[in-house]
């Protein structure tokens, strides 16, 4: 699956318009002349066919030379490593404070389903599940940078920077898992199991703290999965919008400028993600469903 993504990258960049010799060349204000281009197209071996160059650069890939930046000058490989802590800070935040919301509401939601607070919850999680996050972003900076003045418009590896890039990503998603973790619940304590649980004098209280919540660890673990491996490539629209040191945003300034190098090394970085993120998901839940390591399935 990396193989096929990394060859599906190379073939967009080399098919993409625009001559990366004349893009590196005006970088570095060097007039593009016939003869300078055609000496750089040579020198950075864009005047071989596209099969040998895409060889020429999995090799190099596989030794851990991205190659270099058309836009810095740098390895690729410091660029994007300079970048992925403030990605892994925002990611590992965002998903705290969504599991700190989620969770409990989600649990209060199925707890009560259909009651007042049920509802009232579902009504503001469809209000933040309709905004689009670059609205929600949009909305805290004029709010609470710009009228109340609490934190900075530009997000920074700070207490303060943190906060509205964390609640926006929070908001968001936590919208989603309030009711992915609602439903999940739910659908667990219709399991025939609870009228046993119930048949042997357990409380409903015990039922849902001692098998129910247990019981659905897998399917939020799943959840979580996905979404930290998404968030590990790079949120791009909030880290661009707050201009937050990230890989996201290092990938929407490589698009912008056409640095090739760069945008097929956030393709391959995204794909390992998510090749690894799956795998780790998956061997988490075989060990936490036992169901699963012994082939039984339920009705």
């Amino acid at each position: 699956m990396i193989i096929g993504i990394t060859f599906l990258s190379f073939l967009l960049s080399y098919l993409s318009p625009g001559d990366p010799a004349q893009i590196l060349l005006n970088n570095q204000g060097v007039k593009a002349s016939e003869e300078a281009l055609q000496s750089t197209r040579h020198e950075l071996g864009l005047d071989r066919p596209m099969i040998v160059q895409y060889g020429d650069w999995l090799m190099d890939l596989c030794k851990g030379d991205m190659g270099t930046s058309y836009k810095s000058n740098r390895p690729v490989l410091s660029e994007m490593t300079a970048k992925i802590p403030g990605t892994l800070i925002l990611t590992v935040t965002a998903l705290g404070v969504t599991m700190l919301l989620s969770i409990p509401l989600g649990t209060w939601c199925a707890w009560y389903a259909g009651g007042k607070a049920d509802r009232l919850i579902q009504m503001v999680t469809y209000l933040f599940a309709s905004l689009p996050s670059f609205f929600l972003a949009l909305l805290l900076m004029y709010f609470l940078s710009l009228k109340i003045k609490l934190f900075p418009v530009i997000g920074s590896l700070s207490m303060k920077g943190l906060v509205m890039p964390v609640l926006t990503l929070a908001l968001t998603l936590s919208a989603w898992y309030i009711r992915q973790v609602r439903a999940i619940i739910r659908k667990e304590m219709q399991g025939s199991y609870i009228d046993g649980l119930r048949a042997r004098g357990m409380s409903e209280r015990q039922i849902l703290f001692g098998h129910v919540l247990r019981n659905c660890r897998g399917p939020l673990v799943t959840l979580i999965g996905i979404s930290f491996g998404s968030m590990l490539g790079g949120t791009t629209i909030v880290e661009s919008i707050f201009s937050w040191p990230g890989v996201g945003k290092l990938a929407v300034d490589a698009i912008t400028a056409r640095d090739y190098p760069v945008i097929q090394s956030y393709v391959v970085w995204m794909a390992v993600i998510y090749v690894l993120v799956n795998l780790i998901t998956d061997l988490m839940y075989h060990q936490l469903d036992p169901r699963i390591r012994l082939g039984v399935t339920r009705e």
